[in-house]
């Protein structure tokens, strides 16, 4: 699966769509509180959000796995999402 198009919407939030048609809202609130990604806290620089197809981006050195914000819109784990890829494929 690969994001066709990532948005950034008010308080944090990004709405995501994928190529299979699974789309959805993910908070990122909580997530911006760790790491690296503090400087998301910067609105302006939440808001230049992009998508490289397998990862949901704001530089080289932020960016999210496209799988993690995919199961989180499905309500699973990635290991989950990764299970079922692998038993499609097979």
């Amino acid at each position: 699966m690969k994001v066709t198009s990532v948005n950034a919407i008010p308080d944090f939030k990004l709405h995501v769509v994928f190529d299979d048609g699974v789309s959805g809202v993910v908070d990122l609130k909580g997530f911006i509180q760790h790491g690296l990604f503090t400087d998301l806290k910067d609105e302006q620089l939440f808001s230049k959000v992009y998508t490289t197809g397998y990862s949901i981006a704001w530089s080289d050195e932020l960016e999210i796995d496209a799988i993690n914000i995919y199961a989180e819109i499905l309500n699973k784990t990635p290991q989950e999402i990764l299970s079922a890829l692998s038993y499609a494929t097979n």
